[in-house]
């Protein structure tokens, strides 16, 4: 299954208050010199809607990104992605432009469309993230740990890193070429 397949049911009114969500601390970009225990804190995300409360529509996360913490280049083949910062500053490098985005801004990254983002700030930093349709939710779900009610995140780990390239790798191999 690819992380853009749902199950399409007819979607429902959602209301998920504050606080609440499908919590995750998430593995960014590692350092070349990784070393367990003095990695960088995770970053978190929670989702507030996912493909199956959505109908497949959409998927939103809350996104808090401690400083310089941000993932590798990537791209989405299945879904384009959203950006709105509520506070602190992202650099964010697509389509052949480089620019970055503070509170308030916006930024659309059409499917297909290389890109990295990363927060560029002294302090943590936090956006809203939307992906059209829902689904990239379950990749993240794949490469992450739960997060823990009431815990900061903890530290990026070897065994962090290692799940999230095997889990990218099976799902985003290039294709065979005939």
């Amino acid at each position: 299954m690819s992380t853009t397949e749902t199950t399409h049911h007819t979607p429902q009114v959602v209301h998920v208050p504050a606080g609440e969500g499908i919590a995750l601390w998430v593995p960014e970009e590692a350092p070349a010199d990784l070393v367990d225990g003095a990695g960088p804190i995770m970053s978190t995300y929670t989702f507030k809607a996912t493909a199956d409360t959505t109908g497949g529509a959409l998927a939103v996360v809350d996104t808090v990104v401690p400083p310089l913490n941000g993932p590798p280049e990537h791209l989405h083949r299945d879904a384009d992605e959203s950006f709105f910062v509520l506070d602190g500053e992202f650099e964010v490098s697509a389509g052949g432009r480089r620019f970055v985005i503070r509170p308030g801004d916006y930024a659309f990254i059409p499917r297909g469309t290389r890109h990295i983002w990363k927060n560029v700030g002294e302090g943590t930093a936090r956006m809203i993230r939307i992906y059209t349709p829902g689904g990239m939710e379950r990749f993240f779900m794949d490469i992450a740990r739960p997060a823990e009610p009431g815990r900061p995140a903890p530290r990026l780990t070897n065994a962090d890193v290692r799940r999230a390239e095997e889990i990218a790798a099976r799902q985003y191999a290039e294709p065979a070429e005939a």
